[in-house]
C-alpha cells in the first residue's frame, strides 16, 4: 500500500476516533445535565413536599420506567439498522449480511415479541395510571384524624385571595397553615374567566373558574416555603401571579393567626372591590377581619337569575364536605 493511501486510511480512521469521542462527549455532557437539573431544588417537581405531589411524582416515575423499557430497546435498534445499512457499507462481507430482503418475515415468536411486550407494558401503565388517578382525586379528602382547615381562594386579575372562614381573616398572595394537617381548597375566580392553582411541590394544578367553587386537598410533610402560582396564562400580568404557601408547626400557625388580627386592614364589600381592579406584583397584603359570606358573594354573583337554591347549593357543598372529612 503507497504512502499517501496509508496517510488517508490513518486520517479517516482518526476523523472517526474524533467523531466518536465527541458523540460520547455530548451523550455524556447531557446526562450529567440532565442529573444535575433534576437534582437542583429549583426543579420543584422532582423535590414534592406533600403527600400528593409525592405520589404524583412517583407515578411520573413508574410510567417513565415502563416507557424506557420500550424505548431504550427502539434507540438501540434505530443506530444497529442504521449502522449496518449505511451507504458506505461496501465491503463483500457486509453487503451480503446488509442485503435488505422485503418479503423476509421475522416469524411468529418475532411477531409476537412486536406486539406482546409494548401491549403488557400499555397496559400496566393503564391499571396503574387509573388506580393512581382515582387515589389522588383532588375531590378525595385526605385521610387524617387532625381536622381539615378550610381556606376559600379566589383568583383576581393578577394576585390571589385567601380567606380563612373559621378564623376570620384573609390575606393576598400569602398562605399559612400547619404542617401534617389536611388543608381544604375551595376555588373560585372573580374578574377572570378561569385560572390555575398550583403549588408544584404539594400538588398539582386545578382549575379556578367563575360562577363554581372547586375543591382541592394538600397536605406538607412537614415546615417549609413553597412556590406558588397561576399556571394558566390569563393576560398581561400572568408571569407576576404568584403567591408564597408556608408551612409551620401548629403553635406557630396560632401565633401568626392572632399577628394577623392585629392588622389595622378589613376586608370588606368595599375594599374587595377596590382589591378586584386589575393589579400586578401586589404585595402580601393581610386583614384582620372580613365581611360575612364575602366568599358566597362572589361565586353567586355570577349565577344569573339569583335564586335561593344557589345559596342552598353552597350550603349543601360545604356540609357535604364536612361529611366527607368527618369519615
Amino acid at each position: 500500500m503507497a504512502k499517501w493511501q496509508k496517510d488517508k486510511v490513518a486520517k479517516t480512521t482518526a476523523m472517526k476516533i474524533i467523531r466518536f469521542i465527541i458523540v460520547l462527549l455530548v451523550i455524556t455532557s447531557a446526562a450529567f445535565a440532565t442529573f444535575f437539573i433534576l437534582k437542583s431544588d429549583s426543579t420543584l417537581l422532582t423535590h414534592p413536599k406533600g403527600v400528593i405531589a409525592r405520589d404524583e411524582f412517583h407515578l411520573m416515575l413508574t410510567n417513565v420506567f415502563h416507557m424506557l423499557i420500550v424505548i431504550v430497546p427502539t434507540y438501540i435498534l434505530l443506530f444497529v439498522v442504521a449502522w449496518k445499512y449505511r451507504a458506505k457499507n461496501s465491503s463483500k462481507l457486509d453487503r451480503s449480511q446488509a442485503e435488505y430482503d422485503p418479503d423476509k418475515s421475522p416469524g411468529i415468536f418475532g411477531e409476537l415479541i412486536l406486539w406482546i411486550i409494548p401491549s403488557i407494558i400499555v397496559a400496566s401503565m393503564a391499571t396503574i395510571t387509573w388506580d393512581a388517578t382515582h387515589d389522588l382525586d383532588p375531590y378525595r379528602p385526605l385521610k387524617s384524624e387532625v381536622k381539615p382547615l378550610q381556606i376559600q381562594v379566589v383568583a383576581l386579575n393578577w394576585k390571589w385571595l385567601f380567606i380563612y372562614p373559621e378564623q376570620g381573616i384573609a390575606t393576598v398572595n400569602f398562605v399559612q397553615f400547619p404542617e401534617r394537617t389536611p388543608v381544604h381548597f375551595s376555588l373560585a375566580a372573580d374578574g377572570s374567566p378561569m385560572n390555575s392553582f398550583w403549588i408544584p411541590q404539594l400538588s398539582g394544578q386545578i382549575y379556578a373558574m367563575t360562577g363554581m367553587v372547586t375543591p382541592l386537598y394538600i397536605m406538607a410533610d412537614g415546615p417549609g416555603v413553597y412556590a406558588g402560582k397561576a399556571a394558566e396564562i390569563n393576560g398581561q400580568g400572568y408571569a407576576d401571579m404568584v403567591f408564597v404557601a408556608k408551612s409551620t408547626s401548629q403553635s406557630n400557625f396560632d401565633s401568626w393567626i392572632v399577628s394577623v388580627k392585629q392588622s389595622p386592614l378589613q376586608l370588606t364589600n368595599n375594599t374587595y372591590n377596590e382589591l378586584l381592579r386589575p393589579s400586578e406584583n401586589n404585595p402580601t397584603t393581610l386583614y384582620s377581619s372580613v365581611e360575612e359570606g364575602l366568599f358566597n358573594k362572589v361565586v353567586l354573583k355570577y349565577m344569573h337569575p339569583m335564586h335561593p337554591t344557589h345559596h342552598m347549593y353552597l350550603n349543601h357543598m360545604d356540609s357535604h364536605m364536612e361529611h366527607k372529612c368527618a369519615h
